[in-house]
């Protein structure tokens, strides 16, 4: 045995069975007995290697859609490497986040749209993706329709039918009657000509067609009644009441077919000229009280008689009375009042308002409305005179309040602002609370800095707070040069003490741009040709006060590379950037490689140096031997899986006439199973011999 193998023997001696033809079955042949020489050579000063797992990276994938109303609300569904649904926000705007590398297809959708293109495939590799941009397109609707209502006429009338529809303009009409089109009816409705009775029972339908379709509606019935319908009192005339010198009206409602006429009667005698649903006296007097009124109303079908009326006739005109006097007033001042009495008495009724017992010159009706109110107006008082023929009444007085106009009152929080010490050439914002404490609204209508090194922003002008309410602006400072900087911001607005002033104060310090590595090298040892080492990682930091611009990240040296270092990229004070390094040497022996930052931190361009060996790979084999058969046989076959007790696949190209086989088809990190088999010189072939198990390290 040579040194670094392993041998292992197993012998078994059982006879031959299920020898066959050209197979693996039949008789006549002693079963093989097997004893495997397991040979693994070359096994010193092997390295293995590690997968790579590096840390876990995720992309994203966004667009807008446009116009606005397909692209708010929208969804959008991923497919592919990973399945997920988004909704567009109310600009259009959508992001899948969490993204492995990968192939990608987003599907937008929303009801009453389509959209171009109707769907994007993308790839995710190592960045993430934007413009995957869609544009809406408001789809076309189909018609859709009410039903016609039936309708019942009297034979010799028209009927009407009309329908209401739905979609996309234009839609044309065209109506049915019994399933056949009507010539010229392509309104939203039809009147028939005069009916019939042998119209009764027709169907009336109607087709409403668009560019997107058609559709049709239910079928509405027509009834024609053969004889008209007799007249009835639905509403009968009520007694009235007038002074003596007044008219009085009697008024009927009457239903049944049309024409109905009419005749009044007064005391069961007709009134000359009395033909309408309504009737006037004349000028009445005394004697007129206690008369009734009805009146006789007729069509072809018949004839009905309303219930009689009375008419009382007072004698003599009553004194005005207040029955709901004027009430008190409340307003601000600029505003207008209006005062309101109601009273009774025989008409006509005369009105004259005084404020504080002196007459309003034109102020004669029953209502009245102050001239604009100032607060020298408050506690004024209004009555109002009532006269008719019968006498005269004064109402009791409304009292007038008048409040003092409400004003804005502006609170800003904080009233002053110390930016502190901010880089020069960048920003720091701060927020600004206005507040309206007043009882009007605050109109705001200029905001402006006295130092241009602050800035404002958040809002347009005017600016309107309501009363009891609040918004908020941004204060910014963006410092030129080194050095304390102090100024203020001037609010104009309605309220009062206008302007405004908040005391603005910031310090503007030299940017310091220094980035540190961690580790400033790396070493990945001893690496296997044709392999890839474990991935090291090198964080990049920004230990300055300002952003630091890294324009280019390079790997040199065979075998080393480099992900996680797109270029450009901004890192704020703080942040970190993580590079993930490995190395994959071509060829034995020592290689060395560095990694350039290239930015505008001091000291650019920054290097981690890369060192590592290659290191050629072992090759394995596995040595086979076996106990001669007891048959006469012409040579053995050599079978091998990687399962214990099956799948055996043949891996000798033709019979070996002796009693070994070397296996050099190996592969590391697998465990091999082995058995063999005789054939004779009519190609058949034994059962299979014990199994040999091979571990390849």
């Amino acid at each position: 045995m040579r040194v670094g193998q392993v041998e292992a023997r197993e012998r078994t001696e059982v006879s031959l069975r299920n020898v066959r033809n050209g197979g693996r079955h039949g008789t006549g042949l002693a079963v093989l007995a097997m004893a495997a020489v397991l040979l693994l050579s070359g096994c010193s000063g092997m390295v293995s290697s590690a997968n790579s797992t590096g840390n876990p990276t995720s992309f994203s994938i966004a667009g807008t859609i446009s116009p606005l109303a397909g692209g708010s609300g929208a969804t959008l569904t991923l497919s592919g490497a990973a399945s997920a649904t988004a909704t567009a926000d109310s600009a259009g705007n959508y992001t899948f986040t969490g993204l492995a590398n990968g192939t990608y297809t987003i599907v937008p959708s929303h009801a009453g749209f389509t959209f171009t293109p109707s769907s994007q495939s993308m790839t995710v590799n190592g960045a993430n993706v934007a413009g995957m941009n869609f544009t809406a397109n408001g789809a076309t609707v189909a018609p859709t329709i009410t039903t016609p209502a039936n309708q019942t006429v009297a034979a010799g009338q028209t009927a009407t039918f009309t329908v209401v529809a739905g979609g996309t303009a234009p839609l044309s009409y065209q109506w049915q009657k019994n399933g056949a089109n009507i010539t010229g009816a392509t309104s939203a409705s039809y009147t028939t000509p005069i009916t019939t009775t042998a119209d009764s029972g027709s169907a009336f339908a109607v087709v409403v067609t668009n560019t997107a379709g058609t559709v049709t509606s239910a079928a509405a019935t027509l009834t024609v009644t053969a004889a008209a319908v007799a007249p009835t009192i639905t509403t009968q005339p009520a007694n009235q009441t007038v002074t003596a010198g007044q008219t009085a009206t009697f008024t009927v409602v009457a239903a049944g077919a049309a024409p109905l006429t009419y005749q009044w009667q007064k005391n069961g005698a007709n009134l000359t000229g009395a033909t309408s649903a309504s009737y006037t006296t004349p000028a009445t007097t005394t004697a007129d009280s206690g008369s009734t009124f009805r009146v006789v109303v007729a069509n072809t079908a018949g004839t009905v008689t309303s219930a009689a009326a009375t008419l009382t006739v007072t004698a003599a005109a009553v004194a005005p009375t207040i029955t709901t006097p004027p009430a008190n007033q409340t307003v601000t001042a600029g505003q207008t009042a209006t005062f309101t009495v109601v009273a009774g008495g025989t008409a006509p009724l005369s009105y004259q308002w005084q404020k504080s017992g002196v007459n309003i010159a034109g102020a004669t009706s029953a209502s009245y409305t102050t001239q604009v109110t100032t607060t020298t107006d408050s506690g004024s008082t209004f009555d109002v005179v009532v006269t008719n023929t019968a006498g005269t009444v004064t109402s009791a007085a409304a009292t007038l309040t008048v409040n003092a106009a409400p004003t804005p009152a502006i609170q800003v929080n904080p009233t002053s602002i110390n930016f502190g010490n901010d880089v020069v050439g960048t920003n720091l914002s701060q927020a600004l609370i206005i507040r309206n404490t007043g009882t009007a609204a605050l109109t705001i209508t200029q905001v402006n800095p006295t130092v241009s090194v602050f800035s404002v922003s958040g809002f347009s002008l005017p600016l309107n707070v309501a009363a009891g309410q609040q918004t908020t602006i941004t204060v910014a400072f963006r410092p030129t040069t080194a050095g304390a900087v102090s100024g203020n911001l001037s609010m104009v607005s309605n309220a009062p003490g206008s302007p405004t002033s908040i005391g603005l104060s910031g310090t503007g310090v030299a940017a310091t741009l220094t980035l540190n590595m961690t580790p400033t090298s790396l070493s990945f040892g001893n690496v296997t040709t044709g392999t890839s080492s474990a991935s090291e990682n090198v964080t990049i930091t920004n230990t300055g006060n300002a952003n630091i611009t890294i324009s280019q990240i390079s790997v040199s040296g065979t075998g080393y590379s480099l992900t996680g270092g797109s270029t450009p990229v901004t890192l704020t004070p703080s942040q970190n950037l993580i590079l993930v390094a490995q190395f994959s040497p071509l060829a034995a022996g020592s290689v060395s490689g560095s990694i350039s930052i290239v930015s505008n931190a001091s000291g650019s361009p920054a290097s981690v140096t890369l060192s590592g060996t290659g290191v050629a790979p072992v090759q394995h084999s596995v040595t086979l031997s076996w106990n001669g058969s007891t048959s006469v046989v012409s040579g053995y076959n050599v079978y091998r899986s990687t399962v214990s007790g099956s799948s055996y696949v043949k891996v000798n190209t033709s019979l070996d006439s002796g009693l070994g086989f070397t296996d050099t088809t190996v592969q590391s990190g697998t465990t091999y199973y082995y058995v063999t088999t005789a054939v004779d010189a009519s190609n058949n072939e034994s059962a299979f011999s014990n199994e040999v198990p091979a571990v390849i390290p």
